[in-house]
């Protein structure tokens, strides 16, 4: 789905808003952040309104004197695998499998379904292309090539147990490839001890996503209380953060971007929660741009919010008409991404220009381990 205002007036401009250079912006490299701060409460987190264009500056843990009694939080509790797995060819060559799905067991619980013989679909990497035949060593593991589909290759492992259990053992936790590109600008080891527990939200559930929800990285279980003496609701959505959330935007304008699409899931009592709050005036606050996703796509279902599992390929574009979602936490994204395109969408373009100046000019630090970002919604 893909809504677009194509020319807006703005400062006595004309603005096409569809094409990606709307969405771009400076950014020094020394404000990519490549370690997650000392704590994650001590992020620095920037809060915006837009209906009265006012910007504050805060840190996440005072969040709870920004929000009120009756609002409720709404977490994806996705849990972020250790995808990335370094074996050998037969010929001692180095490839990389990255895992981004279980094809068999199927269903919801695929990542966690005991099985003996597994079949896994992985983006590969090495010198030379990986052939279907190939017999991929990890440790004591072997993967066997069965096909190769537009770079997708469909491994098969002999493993007494889960696809979870397999990545445990065998599997690393995959850093976006910003952060890798950063600590290698800055001499440091690519993978780091701390990413294991900080690239993962402390209330992570259903395995299942190669990329953490950023924004609920700056939670820890103090605040979480916190929040629940004050009277904050918390509910949660299941979205399976995929690779496609690091595609780059090649195409000129958005509406030539095919957006990728993603699995979620949803639970019993989600939708009574959402029902709760509005009823009681509180407010929907969404953490993360996947669960801004995962909330405005099943709105818009003609039976929303009833328990199971769907796909969402919903591409959310300035004039898009939210449906549910009153406020976001996020953190701050890639120039030309379609998350600054959904944020924009959310905040208003030029006053999310306003915020990624005033971020830039006060050295807020970038992505998935940087600050983060209260927004509520430009109605």
């Amino acid at each position: 789905m893909r809504v677009f205002t194509a020319d807006s007036i703005c400062d006595g401009r004309v603005v096409d808003y569809d094409l990606i250079s709307a969405y771009d912006y400076d950014l020094p490299p020394e404000l990519v952040a490549d370690v997650p701060a000392a704590t994650r409460t001590v992020s620095r987190l920037m809060v915006g309104a837009p209906q009265d264009e006012a910007i504050t500056h805060h840190r996440f843990g005072e969040l709870a004197d920004l929000l009120a009694p009756g609002d409720l939080l709404v977490f994806n509790d996705i849990r972020v695998v250790p995808a990335r797995i370094h074996a050998r060819k037969p010929t001692g060559g180095a490839v990389e499998l990255f895992v981004v799905d279980v094809v068999s067991p199927t269903g919801a619980d695929r990542w966690e379904s005991p099985a003996t013989v597994l079949t896994l679909s992985c983006m590969t990497r090495a010198s030379k292309p990986v052939r279907v035949g190939h017999r991929l060593v990890a440790g004591d593991i072997v993967f066997e090539v069965l096909r190769i589909d537009h770079g997708i290759a469909e491994v098969k492992v002999e493993h007494q147990g889960s696809a979870a259990s397999l990545l445990a053992a065998v599997g690393e936790i995959p850093l976006p490839p910003y952060i890798v590109r950063r600590r290698a600008e800055l001499g440091d080891d690519e993978a780091q001890p701390l990413d294991a527990e900080r690239y993962q939200t402390v209330y992570a559930r259903r395995p299942g996503a190669v990329a953490a929800p950023t924004a609920g990285l700056h939670f820890d279980e103090a605040l979480l209380a916190q929040l629940d003496h004050l009277g904050v609701a918390r509910a949660a959505v299941t979205l399976e953060v995929g690779p496609g959330t690091f595609r780059p935007v090649t195409a000129e304008r958005l509406s030539e971007h095919e957006m990728h699409t993603e699995r979620y899931t949803i639970d019993k009592g989600l939708g009574d929660a959402i029902d709760a709050c509005q009823g009681r005036q509180g407010r929907v606050i969404a953490v993360g741009t996947t669960t801004v996703r995962a909330l405005e796509s099943e709105v818009r279902r003609a039976n929303p919010f009833e328990p199971g599992e769907r796909t969402t390929d919903l591409f959310v574009t300035p004039g898009f008409d939210f449906g549910v979602v009153d406020a976001m936490i996020t953190n701050f994204h890639l120039p030309r991404s379609t998350l600054l395109a959904l944020v924009s969408a959310f905040g208003g373009i030029e006053f999310m220009r306003q915020m990624y100046a005033t971020a830039v000019a006060q050295r807020y630090r970038f992505y998935s381990y940087g600050d983060a970002m209260l927004i509520w919604r430009n109605r």
